[in-house]
């Protein structure tokens, strides 16, 4: 396994003058991406990690130069641009993920990242939309985005770096309008999202439905209580068509609604 890594590292284009390169590139993006992957969070972590584990890196990389000093590492991931990282990582986990399944359900989804906002600098938090895919629990691919907002135009671009032919895709309240919907049906995928006050005129339609029709007993889908936050809860879901008159005038192919009773 780690020797096909190698491969992708060896074959990655290296951004720096050669006229000034001292350590080959594989080695050092090996040993960051080991470094992080068992824990560095900084610049001089990763070099701590391989000051400690140099014999072990020298066994898959060549490190007849030593370890760099943290300023080295911190140069070169300046200089690679984070779309061509992106890809790379993304070709080492597609390619080595263990019993890999066929994926059914992709699940979309933001967050803020950690330690990304710096006041001093006037720096907000960065954002990540990412795609997860839920039955080899992996992320399959994630934009970046400097607002929650923008997360409305990253959901496309996010969707066109992944094949969802016949996959079901998931993506919360920020994902219900036409724009997003058309971008995964246009991937011959199905679409689960859902529906807050957002979309007034749809919410009320079908809370009003719901209320009577659509909550009917026949509906009835799962029935079951929970005590995780220190009280009991009881929730049901029902599932049922919609009618005619709202899915005519609602999102795109929206033919069906999930909804969720919950009893405190």
């Amino acid at each position: 396994m780690l020797l096909d890594i190698e491969d992708f590292l060896e074959h990655f284009s290296d951004p720096r003058d050669e006229n000034k390169v001292i350590y080959p590139l594989s080695s050092l993006l090996f040993m960051s991406f080991c470094a992080v992957g068992s824990g560095a969070e900084t610049w001089a972590d990763i070099i701590t990690w391989a000051e400690t584990n140099e014999d072990w890196i020298a066994k898959h990389v060549n490190m007849s130069e030593g370890v760099p000093s943290y300023s080295t590492i911190r140069r070169l991931f300046i200089l690679i641009k984070p779309s061509k990282l992106q890809a790379l990582l993304h070709g080492i986990v597609e390619s080595h993920h263990p019993n890999k399944k066929k994926e059914d359900h992709i699940a979309i989804d933001g967050k803020t990242l950690r330690g990304s906002r710096c006041d001093s600098k006037n720096i907000r938090a960065m954002q990540i939309v990412s795609a997860l895919s839920i039955e080899n629990k992996f992320t399959l691919a994630e934009v970046k985005t400097h607002k929650k907002s923008n997360e409305i135009k990253a959901i496309p671009l996010l969707l066109g770096m992944l094949e969802l032919d016949g996959v079901t895709v998931s993506v919360d309240a920020i994902g219900c309008n036409s724009t997003i919907i058309e971008a995964i049906l246009a991937q011959g995928t199905h679409y689960v999202i859902g529906l807050k006050k957002n979309q007034p005129s749809i919410f009320n339609k079908i809370v009003t439905y719901a209320a009577g029709d659509g909550t009917r007993l026949e509906n009835l889908v799962s029935d079951g209580f929970d005590d995780g936050h220190g009280r009991l809860v009881r929730r049901r879901y029902f599932a049922f068509s919609l009618p005619d008159d709202i899915r005519d005038n609602g999102l795109p192919k929206m033919n069906t609604c999930i909804v969720v009773d919950r009893i405190v």
